[in-house]
Protein backbone atom coordinates (compact mmCIF):
# COMPACT_ATOMS: atom_id res chain seq x y z
CA UNK A 1 0.00 0.00 0.00
CA UNK A 2 3.26 2.33 0.74
CA UNK A 3 5.39 3.79 -2.33
CA UNK A 4 7.95 6.20 -1.97
CA UNK A 5 7.57 7.04 1.98
CA UNK A 6 10.34 5.92 2.90
CA UNK A 7 10.39 2.65 5.02
CA UNK A 8 10.77 3.53 8.56
CA UNK A 9 11.31 7.05 8.19
CA UNK A 10 9.04 9.65 10.63
CA UNK A 11 7.75 12.05 9.60
CA UNK A 12 4.95 14.49 10.43
CA UNK A 13 1.97 14.99 7.76
CA UNK A 14 4.00 17.89 5.80
CA UNK A 15 6.01 15.07 4.79
CA UNK A 16 4.20 14.36 1.01
CA UNK A 17 4.46 10.18 -0.20
CA UNK A 18 2.51 8.53 -2.35
CA UNK A 19 -0.11 5.07 -1.59
CA UNK A 20 -1.07 2.54 -4.53
CA UNK A 21 -4.57 1.21 -3.29
CA UNK A 22 -6.64 1.05 -0.21
CA UNK A 23 -9.33 3.77 -1.88
CA UNK A 24 -6.12 6.28 -0.90
CA UNK A 25 -4.64 7.39 -3.75
CA UNK A 26 -2.26 10.20 -2.41
CA UNK A 27 -1.48 11.59 1.33
CA UNK A 28 -3.59 14.68 1.56
CA UNK A 29 -2.59 18.14 1.51
CA UNK A 30 -1.79 20.28 4.64
CA UNK A 31 -6.02 22.00 4.40
CA UNK A 32 -7.45 18.69 3.96
CA UNK A 33 -9.02 16.58 6.90
CA UNK A 34 -10.58 13.35 7.82
CA UNK A 35 -11.38 15.22 11.41
CA UNK A 36 -14.22 17.54 11.82
CA UNK A 37 -13.72 21.19 12.92
CA UNK A 38 -15.45 20.62 15.78
CA UNK A 39 -13.50 17.51 17.21
CA UNK A 40 -10.34 19.12 16.19
CA UNK A 41 -10.59 21.78 18.65
CA UNK A 42 -11.39 19.55 21.49
CA UNK A 43 -8.33 16.94 20.46
CA UNK A 44 -5.99 20.31 20.28
CA UNK A 45 -7.68 21.17 23.93
CA UNK A 46 -6.39 17.77 24.81
CA UNK A 47 -2.89 17.91 23.47
CA UNK A 48 -2.09 21.00 25.24
CA UNK A 49 -0.32 19.79 27.82
CA UNK A 50 1.92 17.29 25.58
CA UNK A 51 5.36 17.29 26.73
CA UNK A 52 7.65 14.65 24.80
CA UNK A 53 7.40 13.13 21.33
CA UNK A 54 5.13 10.38 19.99
CA UNK A 55 5.78 8.28 17.87
CA UNK A 56 2.95 6.43 15.71
CA UNK A 57 4.27 3.41 13.88
CA UNK A 58 1.54 2.49 11.52
CA UNK A 59 1.97 -1.30 9.94
CA UNK A 60 -0.84 -1.89 7.11
CA UNK A 61 -1.05 -4.49 4.45
CA UNK A 62 -2.00 -4.37 1.04
CA UNK A 63 -5.35 -5.91 0.78
CA UNK A 64 -6.26 -6.72 4.24
CA UNK A 65 -8.66 -4.65 5.73
CA UNK A 66 -7.97 -1.55 3.44
CA UNK A 67 -10.65 0.69 4.66
CA UNK A 68 -9.52 0.67 7.68
CA UNK A 69 -5.99 0.87 6.71
CA UNK A 70 -7.02 3.95 5.02
CA UNK A 71 -8.60 5.36 8.05
CA UNK A 72 -5.43 4.57 10.28
CA UNK A 73 -3.26 6.29 7.61
CA UNK A 74 -5.67 9.57 7.18
CA UNK A 75 -6.39 9.81 10.92
CA UNK A 76 -2.80 9.75 12.37
CA UNK A 77 -2.11 12.41 9.65
CA UNK A 78 -4.58 14.85 11.06
CA UNK A 79 -3.09 13.89 14.67
CA UNK A 80 0.09 15.18 13.20
CA UNK A 81 -0.58 17.64 11.88
CA UNK A 82 -2.42 19.21 15.46
CA UNK A 83 0.32 18.89 17.31
CA UNK A 84 4.31 18.76 16.45
CA UNK A 85 4.86 16.77 19.26
CA UNK A 86 3.39 13.62 16.96
CA UNK A 87 5.31 11.67 14.47
CA UNK A 88 3.98 9.19 12.27
CA UNK A 89 5.67 6.10 10.46
CA UNK A 90 4.02 3.96 7.93
CA UNK A 91 5.37 0.73 7.33
CA UNK A 92 4.35 -2.18 5.41
CA UNK A 93 3.28 -5.78 7.81
CA UNK A 94 6.14 -8.02 6.41
CA UNK A 95 9.32 -6.01 6.58
CA UNK A 96 12.14 -5.86 9.19
CA UNK A 97 10.63 -3.14 11.33
CA UNK A 98 7.18 -5.43 11.85
CA UNK A 99 9.25 -8.34 12.37
CA UNK A 100 11.15 -6.47 15.35
CA UNK A 101 7.82 -5.77 16.75
CA UNK A 102 6.44 -8.52 16.11
CA UNK A 103 3.48 -7.13 14.22
CA UNK A 104 1.18 -9.91 11.65
CA UNK A 105 -2.27 -7.25 11.40
CA UNK A 106 -3.33 -4.80 9.28
CA UNK A 107 -3.71 -2.16 10.58
CA UNK A 108 -1.65 -2.45 13.66
CA UNK A 109 -0.82 1.12 15.29
CA UNK A 110 2.10 1.36 18.23
CA UNK A 111 2.78 4.28 20.35
CA UNK A 112 6.56 4.33 21.01
CA UNK A 113 6.93 1.40 20.61
CA UNK A 114 11.04 0.84 22.22
CA UNK A 115 9.49 2.49 25.52
CA UNK A 116 6.14 0.64 26.00
CA UNK A 117 3.95 -2.10 24.48
CA UNK A 118 0.72 -0.45 23.31
CA UNK A 119 -0.77 -1.11 20.49
CA UNK A 120 -3.97 -0.93 18.90
CA UNK A 121 -4.75 -3.83 16.31
CA UNK A 122 -7.48 -2.63 14.21
CA UNK A 123 -8.74 1.21 13.66
CA UNK A 124 -8.90 2.70 16.67
CA UNK A 125 -12.15 4.79 14.69
CA UNK A 126 -15.78 4.63 16.42
CA UNK A 127 -15.76 4.94 20.37
CA UNK A 128 -12.15 3.48 20.79
CA UNK A 129 -10.59 6.69 19.64
CA UNK A 130 -11.13 7.92 22.65
CA UNK A 131 -8.67 5.61 24.82
CA UNK A 132 -6.24 6.50 21.94
CA UNK A 133 -6.10 10.22 21.97
CA UNK A 134 -5.93 9.85 25.79
CA UNK A 135 -3.26 6.86 25.08
CA UNK A 136 -0.92 9.72 23.21
CA UNK A 137 -1.80 11.76 25.90
CA UNK A 138 -0.72 9.79 28.77
CA UNK A 139 2.07 8.47 26.93
CA UNK A 140 3.38 11.88 26.05
CA UNK A 141 3.28 13.21 29.59
CA UNK A 142 4.79 9.92 30.93
CA UNK A 143 2.20 9.83 33.98
CA UNK A 144 -0.38 7.06 34.13
CA UNK A 145 -2.24 8.78 36.18
CA UNK A 146 -2.85 6.09 38.45
CA UNK A 147 -4.25 6.22 42.12
CA UNK A 148 -1.79 5.81 44.69
CA UNK A 149 -2.82 2.71 45.81
CA UNK A 150 -2.64 0.93 42.55
CA UNK A 151 0.41 2.73 41.36
CA UNK A 152 1.59 1.00 44.90
CA UNK A 153 0.00 -2.49 44.39
CA UNK A 154 1.63 -2.55 40.76
CA UNK A 155 4.93 -2.47 41.96
CA UNK A 156 4.74 -5.77 43.89
CA UNK A 157 4.04 -7.22 40.46
CA UNK A 158 6.86 -9.39 39.27
CA UNK A 159 6.05 -11.51 36.71
CA UNK A 160 5.21 -10.01 32.50
CA UNK A 161 1.38 -9.71 31.67
CA UNK A 162 -0.16 -9.45 28.41
CA UNK A 163 -3.79 -7.47 28.53
CA UNK A 164 -5.54 -7.88 25.65
CA UNK A 165 -9.19 -6.05 25.61
CA UNK A 166 -11.24 -6.59 22.60
CA UNK A 167 -14.22 -4.20 21.48
CA UNK A 168 -16.15 -2.85 19.22
CA UNK A 169 -16.55 0.76 17.52
CA UNK A 170 -19.85 1.66 18.90
CA UNK A 171 -19.46 0.30 22.72
CA UNK A 172 -18.90 3.08 24.76
CA UNK A 173 -17.38 1.10 27.57
CA UNK A 174 -14.69 -0.11 26.03
CA UNK A 175 -12.35 2.99 25.38
CA UNK A 176 -12.29 2.77 29.51
CA UNK A 177 -11.42 -0.46 29.92
CA UNK A 178 -8.51 -0.16 27.60
CA UNK A 179 -7.34 2.56 29.58
CA UNK A 180 -7.23 0.56 32.04
CA UNK A 181 -4.91 -1.77 30.82
CA UNK A 182 -2.84 1.13 28.74
CA UNK A 183 -2.36 2.97 32.67
CA UNK A 184 -0.94 0.21 33.50
CA UNK A 185 1.36 -0.42 30.96
CA UNK A 186 2.73 3.22 31.38
CA UNK A 187 3.00 2.61 34.96
CA UNK A 188 4.96 -0.81 34.71
CA UNK A 189 6.34 -0.39 30.56
CA UNK A 190 8.99 -3.21 31.38
CA UNK A 191 6.84 -5.63 32.57
CA UNK A 192 3.09 -4.54 31.25
CA UNK A 193 1.83 -4.81 27.83
CA UNK A 194 -1.69 -3.86 26.79
CA UNK A 195 -3.30 -4.37 23.39
CA UNK A 196 -6.68 -3.02 22.16
CA UNK A 197 -8.20 -5.42 19.57
CA UNK A 198 -10.66 -4.33 17.04
CA UNK A 199 -13.25 -7.14 17.06
CA UNK A 200 -14.86 -7.14 13.82
CA UNK A 201 -11.34 -6.43 11.81
CA UNK A 202 -9.65 -9.18 14.06
CA UNK A 203 -12.94 -11.96 13.05
CA UNK A 204 -10.77 -14.87 14.34
CA UNK A 205 -9.04 -13.88 17.28
CA UNK A 206 -12.31 -13.16 18.77
CA UNK A 207 -13.31 -15.89 18.24
CA UNK A 208 -10.17 -17.65 19.18
CA UNK A 209 -11.38 -16.01 23.01
CA UNK A 210 -15.19 -16.29 22.22
CA UNK A 211 -15.71 -12.64 22.39
CA UNK A 212 -19.50 -12.29 22.49
CA UNK A 213 -19.70 -8.97 24.25
CA UNK A 214 -17.51 -5.82 25.19
CA UNK A 215 -15.57 -4.88 26.65
CA UNK A 216 -13.36 -8.36 26.56
CA UNK A 217 -10.06 -8.61 28.46
CA UNK A 218 -7.81 -11.58 28.35
CA UNK A 219 -4.36 -11.55 30.39
CA UNK A 220 -1.96 -13.59 29.38
CA UNK A 221 -4.18 -15.83 27.16
CA UNK A 222 -7.16 -15.97 29.89
CA UNK A 223 -10.54 -14.34 29.51
CA UNK A 224 -10.53 -12.64 32.75
CA UNK A 225 -13.37 -10.07 32.17
CA UNK A 226 -16.45 -9.23 30.25
CA UNK A 227 -17.61 -5.63 30.88
CA UNK A 228 -15.82 -2.95 32.31
CA UNK A 229 -14.24 -2.45 36.00
CA UNK A 230 -12.75 -0.13 38.12
CA UNK A 231 -9.25 0.65 38.05
CA UNK A 232 -8.42 -1.07 41.51
CA UNK A 233 -10.25 -3.97 40.46
CA UNK A 234 -8.56 -4.37 37.16
CA UNK A 235 -4.86 -4.23 38.95
CA UNK A 236 -6.13 -6.95 41.75
CA UNK A 237 -6.68 -9.03 38.48
CA UNK A 238 -3.87 -8.17 36.54
CA UNK A 239 -1.68 -9.32 39.75
CA UNK A 240 -3.71 -12.28 40.60
CA UNK A 241 -4.78 -13.37 36.83
CA UNK A 242 -8.25 -14.21 38.11
CA UNK A 243 -12.07 -13.00 38.13
CA UNK A 244 -13.00 -10.77 41.63
CA UNK A 245 -16.15 -9.77 42.29
CA UNK A 246 -14.49 -7.54 45.61
CA UNK A 247 -15.89 -4.32 46.45
CA UNK A 248 -12.73 -2.55 47.58
CA UNK A 249 -13.18 -0.82 50.92
CA UNK A 250 -13.25 2.74 51.14
CA UNK A 251 -9.57 4.57 50.33
CA UNK A 252 -8.55 8.07 50.86
CA UNK A 253 -8.46 9.18 46.61
CA UNK A 254 -11.61 11.14 46.24
CA UNK A 255 -9.84 14.90 46.69
CA UNK A 256 -13.11 16.54 47.13
CA UNK A 257 -14.57 15.62 50.54
CA UNK A 258 -16.93 18.01 51.74
CA UNK A 259 -19.76 19.61 49.74
CA UNK A 260 -23.36 21.24 49.65
CA UNK A 261 -24.55 18.61 47.40
CA UNK A 262 -23.42 14.85 46.46
CA UNK A 263 -25.16 13.73 43.38
CA UNK A 264 -25.31 9.76 42.46
CA UNK A 265 -25.30 9.07 39.08
CA UNK A 266 -23.85 10.78 35.48
CA UNK A 267 -26.91 10.51 33.30
CA UNK A 268 -29.00 13.58 31.90
CA UNK A 269 -30.67 14.02 35.68
CA UNK A 270 -27.27 13.83 37.45
CA UNK A 271 -25.14 16.07 34.52
CA UNK A 272 -28.56 18.16 34.59
CA UNK A 273 -28.42 18.57 38.41
CA UNK A 274 -24.90 19.20 38.85
CA UNK A 275 -25.24 22.25 36.27
CA UNK A 276 -28.31 23.90 38.11
CA UNK A 277 -26.76 23.32 41.41
CA UNK A 278 -23.61 25.23 40.33
CA UNK A 279 -25.75 27.77 38.86
CA UNK A 280 -27.48 28.36 42.34
CA UNK A 281 -24.66 28.55 44.02
CA UNK A 282 -23.72 25.02 45.42
CA UNK A 283 -20.88 23.51 45.46
CA UNK A 284 -21.75 19.84 44.21
CA UNK A 285 -19.63 16.46 43.22
CA UNK A 286 -21.00 13.98 40.43
CA UNK A 287 -20.59 10.37 41.05
CA UNK A 288 -20.66 7.65 38.23
CA UNK A 289 -19.52 4.18 38.92
CA UNK A 290 -19.55 3.00 35.38
CA UNK A 291 -19.79 5.64 32.14
CA UNK A 292 -21.29 9.02 31.68
CA UNK A 293 -24.12 9.10 30.06
CA UNK A 294 -26.41 6.38 31.30
CA UNK A 295 -27.83 4.50 29.18
CA UNK A 296 -28.72 7.17 26.73
CA UNK A 297 -24.79 6.34 25.92
CA UNK A 298 -25.98 3.08 24.44
CA UNK A 299 -28.55 4.33 22.41
CA UNK A 300 -27.77 4.50 18.82
CA UNK A 301 -29.86 7.20 17.58
CA UNK A 302 -32.17 9.94 19.35
CA UNK A 303 -34.98 11.30 17.52
CA UNK A 304 -36.94 12.71 20.31
CA UNK A 305 -34.57 15.15 22.34
CA UNK A 306 -35.57 19.10 21.03
CA UNK A 307 -33.07 20.88 19.28
CA UNK A 308 -31.55 17.96 17.38
CA UNK A 309 -33.66 16.28 14.46
CA UNK A 310 -31.41 13.18 15.32
CA UNK A 311 -28.42 12.56 17.38
CA UNK A 312 -26.00 9.72 18.67
CA UNK A 313 -26.67 9.18 22.28
CA UNK A 314 -23.03 8.98 23.20
CA UNK A 315 -23.08 12.23 21.15
CA UNK A 316 -25.83 13.84 22.96
CA UNK A 317 -24.22 12.87 26.54
CA UNK A 318 -20.81 14.09 25.60
CA UNK A 319 -22.36 17.48 25.15
CA UNK A 320 -24.50 17.80 28.48
CA UNK A 321 -21.33 16.15 29.95
CA UNK A 322 -18.69 18.72 28.78
CA UNK A 323 -21.63 21.21 29.74
CA UNK A 324 -21.60 19.74 33.74
CA UNK A 325 -17.79 19.63 33.69
CA UNK A 326 -17.74 23.42 33.15
CA UNK A 327 -19.46 23.95 36.45
CA UNK A 328 -18.89 21.10 38.29
CA UNK A 329 -16.37 17.98 39.15
CA UNK A 330 -17.61 14.93 37.08
CA UNK A 331 -15.74 11.76 38.99
CA UNK A 332 -15.79 8.43 37.08
CA UNK A 333 -15.46 4.86 38.42
CA UNK A 334 -16.40 6.13 42.10
CA UNK A 335 -19.06 3.43 43.27
CA UNK A 336 -21.31 4.36 46.26
CA UNK A 337 -21.23 1.64 48.41
CA UNK A 338 -23.80 3.39 51.54
CA UNK A 339 -25.46 6.58 52.56
CA UNK A 340 -25.64 8.10 55.92
CA UNK A 341 -28.16 10.41 56.94
CA UNK A 342 -27.84 12.81 60.36
CA UNK A 343 -27.08 15.95 60.66
CA UNK A 344 -25.22 16.29 57.47
CA UNK A 345 -25.35 13.23 54.36
CA UNK A 346 -22.33 10.68 54.29
CA UNK A 347 -21.48 9.11 50.93
CA UNK A 348 -19.24 6.04 51.57
CA UNK A 349 -17.60 5.34 48.17
CA UNK A 350 -14.93 2.74 46.78
CA UNK A 351 -12.54 5.78 46.81
CA UNK A 352 -13.48 8.11 50.41
CA UNK A 353 -16.23 8.93 52.21
CA UNK A 354 -17.95 12.11 50.86
CA UNK A 355 -19.76 14.32 53.03
CA UNK A 356 -22.78 17.06 52.09
CA UNK A 357 -25.79 18.65 53.05
CA UNK A 358 -27.67 17.63 50.27
CA UNK A 359 -27.87 14.48 48.09
CA UNK A 360 -29.82 13.62 45.16
CA UNK A 361 -30.01 9.82 43.55
CA UNK A 362 -29.99 9.70 40.01
CA UNK A 363 -28.85 5.89 39.90
CA UNK A 364 -31.23 5.42 36.72
CA UNK A 365 -32.22 2.14 35.96
CA UNK A 366 -30.86 -1.64 34.41
CA UNK A 367 -32.02 -4.21 32.09
CA UNK A 368 -34.62 -6.18 32.98
CA UNK A 369 -33.73 -9.97 32.48
CA UNK A 370 -36.22 -12.56 31.06
CA UNK A 371 -35.73 -14.76 33.88
CA UNK A 372 -35.41 -18.17 31.58
CA UNK A 373 -33.04 -20.96 31.99
CA UNK A 374 -29.77 -20.18 29.97
CA UNK A 375 -29.95 -16.29 29.83
CA UNK A 376 -26.95 -16.13 32.63
CA UNK A 377 -25.19 -19.11 31.22
CA UNK A 378 -24.74 -17.28 27.52
CA UNK A 379 -24.67 -14.01 29.02
CA UNK A 380 -21.69 -12.29 26.84
CA UNK A 381 -21.82 -15.64 24.75
CA UNK A 382 -24.45 -14.84 22.68
CA UNK A 383 -27.09 -12.76 25.20
CA UNK A 384 -26.72 -9.47 25.19
CA UNK A 385 -28.59 -5.69 26.51
CA UNK A 386 -27.02 -3.44 24.93
CA UNK A 387 -27.31 -3.45 20.85
CA UNK A 388 -24.93 -0.59 20.58
CA UNK A 389 -22.09 -2.36 22.28
CA UNK A 390 -22.18 -6.17 20.78
CA UNK A 391 -24.11 -6.02 17.75
CA UNK A 392 -21.17 -5.53 15.71
CA UNK A 393 -20.07 -8.81 16.72
CA UNK A 394 -23.49 -10.20 14.54
CA UNK A 395 -23.07 -9.50 11.39
CA UNK A 396 -24.48 -11.45 8.54
CA UNK A 397 -25.89 -13.76 11.84
CA UNK A 398 -29.30 -14.56 12.68
CA UNK A 399 -29.85 -13.09 15.68
CA UNK A 400 -33.40 -11.98 17.77
CA UNK A 401 -34.84 -8.95 19.97
CA UNK A 402 -36.80 -9.80 22.57
CA UNK A 403 -39.67 -7.18 23.26
CA UNK A 404 -42.23 -4.52 21.92
CA UNK A 405 -41.06 -1.30 23.09
CA UNK A 406 -38.54 1.64 22.02
CA UNK A 407 -35.28 0.23 22.85
CA UNK A 408 -36.75 -3.45 21.22
CA UNK A 409 -36.99 -1.86 17.99
CA UNK A 410 -34.62 0.81 17.85
CA UNK A 411 -32.41 -2.06 18.77
CA UNK A 412 -33.74 -4.28 16.10
CA UNK A 413 -32.86 -1.29 13.54
CA UNK A 414 -29.59 -0.75 14.82
CA UNK A 415 -29.30 -4.91 13.86
CA UNK A 416 -30.60 -4.50 10.52
CA UNK A 417 -28.31 -1.90 9.73
CA UNK A 418 -24.92 -4.05 10.70
CA UNK A 419 -26.75 -6.03 7.87
CA UNK A 420 -27.54 -9.08 10.67
CA UNK A 421 -30.96 -11.60 9.73
CA UNK A 422 -33.21 -10.15 12.53
CA UNK A 423 -36.69 -11.16 13.91
CA UNK A 424 -38.35 -9.51 16.83
CA UNK A 425 -40.29 -11.80 19.40
CA UNK A 426 -43.19 -10.11 21.27
CA UNK A 427 -45.53 -11.34 24.05
CA UNK A 428 -48.51 -9.27 22.54
CA UNK A 429 -50.46 -8.41 19.07
CA UNK A 430 -49.41 -4.73 19.22
CA UNK A 431 -45.95 -2.64 20.15
CA UNK A 432 -46.17 -0.40 22.84
CA UNK A 433 -43.10 1.34 20.74
CA UNK A 434 -43.56 5.09 19.28
CA UNK A 435 -45.32 4.94 16.05
CA UNK A 436 -42.58 6.60 13.71
CA UNK A 437 -40.18 3.21 15.53
CA UNK A 438 -43.34 1.03 13.99
CA UNK A 439 -43.15 2.14 10.67
CA UNK A 440 -39.28 2.17 10.91
CA UNK A 441 -39.86 -1.44 11.03
CA UNK A 442 -42.23 -2.06 8.31
CA UNK A 443 -40.34 -0.30 6.04
CA UNK A 444 -36.92 -2.59 6.56
CA UNK A 445 -39.28 -5.40 6.75
CA UNK A 446 -38.36 -6.52 9.75
CA UNK A 447 -40.35 -9.88 11.22
CA UNK A 448 -41.99 -9.68 14.76
CA UNK A 449 -43.38 -12.82 15.90
CA UNK A 450 -46.56 -11.85 17.71
CA UNK A 451 -47.50 -13.47 21.06
CA UNK A 452 -45.03 -15.34 21.52
CA UNK A 453 -42.30 -15.62 24.47
CA UNK A 454 -38.38 -17.00 25.04
CA UNK A 455 -38.92 -19.72 27.29
CA UNK A 456 -35.12 -21.16 27.65
CA UNK A 457 -31.93 -20.15 25.44
CA UNK A 458 -30.37 -23.01 24.16
CA UNK A 459 -26.64 -23.79 23.86
CA UNK A 460 -23.59 -25.82 24.05
CA UNK A 461 -19.91 -25.73 24.68
CA UNK A 462 -20.60 -22.23 25.82
CA UNK A 463 -21.78 -21.02 23.09
CA UNK A 464 -25.22 -19.97 21.88
CA UNK A 465 -27.08 -22.16 19.48
CA UNK A 466 -31.28 -21.47 19.29
CA UNK A 467 -33.91 -20.29 21.31
CA UNK A 468 -36.83 -21.94 22.64
CA UNK A 469 -39.95 -20.04 21.76
CA UNK A 470 -43.59 -20.77 23.05
CA UNK A 471 -46.77 -18.93 21.89
CA UNK A 472 -49.10 -17.37 24.52
CA UNK A 473 -52.21 -18.45 22.65
CA UNK A 474 -51.88 -21.83 21.89
CA UNK A 475 -48.87 -22.95 24.17
CA UNK A 476 -47.10 -24.84 21.32
CA UNK A 477 -43.14 -24.03 21.28
CA UNK A 478 -40.65 -24.22 18.30
CA UNK A 479 -36.82 -24.33 18.54
CA UNK A 480 -35.32 -21.59 16.71
CA UNK A 481 -31.79 -21.36 15.68
CA UNK A 482 -29.84 -18.10 16.47
CA UNK A 483 -26.91 -16.53 17.27
CA UNK A 484 -27.50 -13.72 19.50
CA UNK A 485 -30.85 -13.22 21.93
CA UNK A 486 -30.79 -8.92 22.50
CA UNK A 487 -32.84 -8.37 25.59
CA UNK A 488 -35.10 -5.44 25.60
CA UNK A 489 -37.99 -6.17 28.01
CA UNK A 490 -37.80 -3.00 30.58
CA UNK A 491 -35.97 -1.81 33.23
CA UNK A 492 -35.55 -2.49 37.25
CA UNK A 493 -34.98 0.84 39.48
CA UNK A 494 -31.00 1.50 40.49
CA UNK A 495 -32.92 1.82 44.04
CA UNK A 496 -30.93 -0.20 46.18
CA UNK A 497 -29.17 2.43 47.93
CA UNK A 498 -32.53 4.29 48.54
CA UNK A 499 -34.12 1.13 50.10
CA UNK A 500 -31.70 0.72 52.80
CA UNK A 501 -32.02 4.16 54.05
CA UNK A 502 -35.35 4.23 54.25
CA UNK A 503 -36.60 5.98 51.38
CA UNK A 504 -40.14 5.38 50.70
CA UNK A 505 -40.07 3.06 47.11
CA UNK A 506 -43.54 2.31 45.06
CA UNK A 507 -44.37 -1.44 44.45
CA UNK A 508 -42.34 -1.70 41.83
CA UNK A 509 -39.02 -0.96 43.30
CA UNK A 510 -38.93 2.79 41.70
CA UNK A 511 -38.59 5.76 44.43
CA UNK A 512 -41.73 7.82 45.42
CA UNK A 513 -41.23 11.84 45.23
CA UNK A 514 -43.25 14.66 45.35
CA UNK A 515 -43.88 17.48 42.24
CA UNK A 516 -40.34 18.96 44.09
CA UNK A 517 -38.24 15.95 43.32
CA UNK A 518 -37.82 15.63 47.60
CA UNK A 519 -38.46 12.02 49.02
CA UNK A 520 -39.68 10.99 52.09
CA UNK A 521 -36.12 11.68 53.86
CA UNK A 522 -35.25 15.76 54.14
CA UNK A 523 -32.43 16.55 52.07
CA UNK A 524 -32.61 13.69 50.16
CA UNK A 525 -34.03 13.69 46.35
CA UNK A 526 -34.25 11.88 43.26
CA UNK A 527 -34.40 12.72 39.75
CA UNK A 528 -34.51 10.52 36.27
CA UNK A 529 -35.72 6.61 35.07
CA UNK A 530 -35.21 5.84 39.20
CA UNK A 531 -38.47 7.56 39.98
CA UNK A 532 -40.24 5.48 37.15
CA UNK A 533 -43.18 7.50 35.13
CA UNK A 534 -42.26 8.79 31.74
CA UNK A 535 -38.42 7.78 31.60
CA UNK A 536 -37.26 9.92 28.87
CA UNK A 537 -34.07 12.08 28.29
CA UNK A 538 -36.69 15.48 28.36
CA UNK A 539 -37.84 13.93 31.79
CA UNK A 540 -34.95 13.33 33.31
CA UNK A 541 -33.26 16.55 32.73
CA UNK A 542 -36.22 18.18 33.99
CA UNK A 543 -36.68 16.48 37.34
CA UNK A 544 -32.71 16.75 37.51
CA UNK A 545 -32.99 20.78 37.49
CA UNK A 546 -36.32 20.47 39.68
CA UNK A 547 -34.26 18.26 42.84
CA UNK A 548 -31.37 20.71 42.36
CA UNK A 549 -33.38 23.93 42.62
CA UNK A 550 -35.55 22.07 45.45
CA UNK A 551 -31.94 21.41 47.56
CA UNK A 552 -31.01 24.85 47.41
CA UNK A 553 -33.82 25.78 48.46
CA UNK A 554 -34.45 23.41 51.36
CA UNK A 555 -30.56 24.73 51.96
CA UNK A 556 -31.21 27.89 52.27
CA UNK A 557 -34.32 27.18 54.29
CA UNK A 558 -35.51 23.66 55.70
CA UNK A 559 -38.69 22.81 55.67
CA UNK A 560 -38.43 20.24 57.77
CA UNK A 561 -37.28 22.39 60.86
CA UNK A 562 -40.21 23.60 62.48
CA UNK A 563 -40.72 27.42 63.14
CA UNK A 564 -39.92 28.50 66.99
CA UNK A 565 -40.89 31.52 67.37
Amino acid sequence: MIDKLKKGKKTNSKKKGKVKSGGLKKLPKEDEWIIPEDIRKSIKELFSDLKDDVTLELFIKDGENDPYNVFSVLFCMDLAKLSDKIKISINPVGDEKSEKYKVERSPTILINPDEYHIRYIGAPAGEEGRSFLNAIRLVSIKDSELPPETRTALMDLQEERLVQVFVTPGCPYCPEQVLNAIRAAIERPDIVKAECIESTQNIEAAKQYEVGAVPHTVMNGKTIRRGLEPIEIFVEELISLEPSDKIREPGEAVEVKDVDLIIVGAGPAGLTAGIYAERSGLNSIILEKDVIGGQVALTPVVENYPGFTNVAGKQLMDIISAHARNYTNVLEGIEVIEIKVGKKVEAITNRGIIIGKALILATGAAHRKLGVPGEDLFNGRGVSYCATCDGYLFKDKNVVVVGGGNSALTDALFLKNLKANVNIIHRRDSLRAQQYLQDSIDREDIPVLWNKVVDEIIGEDNKLKAVKVRDTQTDETEVRDVEGVFIAVGEIPNSKLASEIGIKLGEDGFIEVDRSCRTNIPRVYAAGDVTGGVRQIVTAVSEGSIAALSAFSDIKNPYWVKNTK
